[in-house]
């Protein structure tokens, strides 16, 4: 778990320019083990989405109870946390994957340290029984197998101008 992750060089800059770009490109799809990304030690971990509804509905509920009933009040934890169940896990899972995503392609090193942590599969668009999961698969050899196609730099290209055409910019000969 606490493996040294060291800073990418220009390979792994483009497997990751590629791993974005297909995710990006909705070409990758992500998705998640719940019970292993949102648990404490996990950089997407939020204690607040998880532990304040419940912590809600509980005061809720105790005011219920010493306003009115103990059954009325208690009925409203239940149903409360019925709603919590069958709505805001919901809710809370999409948000989850999307701060997932937006962690895993904001760095490198947050790729790594999120790959490291566990808890994510990374599964082909195309065919769903190509996937890689962590920690324990490799994503770089996963990107350059099926999405190389992306690992393109348009950094060393040279930018020509809009405004020349093909014939123009060949060389003229006598």
């Amino acid at each position: 778990m606490t493996a040294k992750i060291t800073p990418p060089n220009k390979a792994d800059q483009l497997i990751y320019k590629a791993l974005t770009r297909a995710l990006d490109n909705n070409d990758l799809q992500l998705y998640l083990d719940c019970s292993q990304i949102n648990r404490p030690g996990s950089p997407v971990y939020n204690p607040w989405e998880n532990l304040l509804p419940i912590l809600g509905y509980t005061l809720l509920g105790l005011l219920i109870i010493l306003c009115f009933n103990v059954i009325f009040g208690l009925l409203v934890i239940v149903g409360l946390l019925m709603l919590h169940t069958s709505y805001y896990q919901k809710k809370l899972h999409h948000h989850l994957l999307e701060r997932t995503k937006q962690y895993l392609t904001s760095d490198y090193q947050h790729c790594q340290t999120l790959w490291q942590h566990g808890g994510i599969v990374l599964v082909s668009s195309n065919n769903k029984k190509q996937g890689c999961a962590a920690p324990d698969g490799e994503w770089k050899d996963f990107i350059i197998k099926h999405y190389s196609h992306y690992m393109t730099d348009n950094n060393n290209q040279p930018e020509s101008s809009s405004n020349e055409t093909p014939a123009e910019t060949e060389p003229k000969t006598a």
